[in-house]
């Protein structure tokens, strides 16, 4: 009787931590392909979105706009997760670099469980120190 609830806790871990790696992947490729109609997918309706010099609250459609812009002008090449981790209020973080034909972008974003799965709630695409 004492291992089914245990069993049940630790099942919902193991598909939330699913949920989570799922949406990660979807952003990055979505950055990878350079495709803000897939990336704001995965937004919360009002998200933080940093642009290069551009930054504030914006709904999903203004950010696929903006985003889309970004796009056409840094055409992806790859994108890789370097690090991760939760910040002290739950939330899972991302940070990663993105490599476009014009140059190199840190990007970190921020997952935010929303009822039964995570949503991105803050997306930073800044100028790279790194690049080449």
């Amino acid at each position: 009787m004492n291992r089914i609830p245990v069993l049940l806790v630790g099942m919902m871990l193991v598909f939330g931590l699913r949920a989570q790696d799922a949406v990660k992947d979807q952003v990055v490729q979505a950055m990878k392909t350079g495709s803000p109609k897939e990336l704001v997918a995965q937004f919360i309706p009002n998200i933080d979105l940093t642009v290069k010099e551009v930054s504030d609250v914006y709904s999903r459609a203004q950010a696929e706009q903006i985003l889309r812009k970004f796009f056409n002008e840094n055409q992806p090449v790859d994108m890789v997760i370097e690090h991760k981790g939760e910040s002290k209020f739950g939330d899972k973080y991302y940070i990663g670099i993105l490599r476009t034909r014009t140059g190199y972008f840190r990007v970190t974003f921020f997952l935010k469980r929303t009822e039964d799965t995570y949503q991105v709630k803050q997306l930073r695409i800044e100028n790279s120190k790194n690049d080449l």
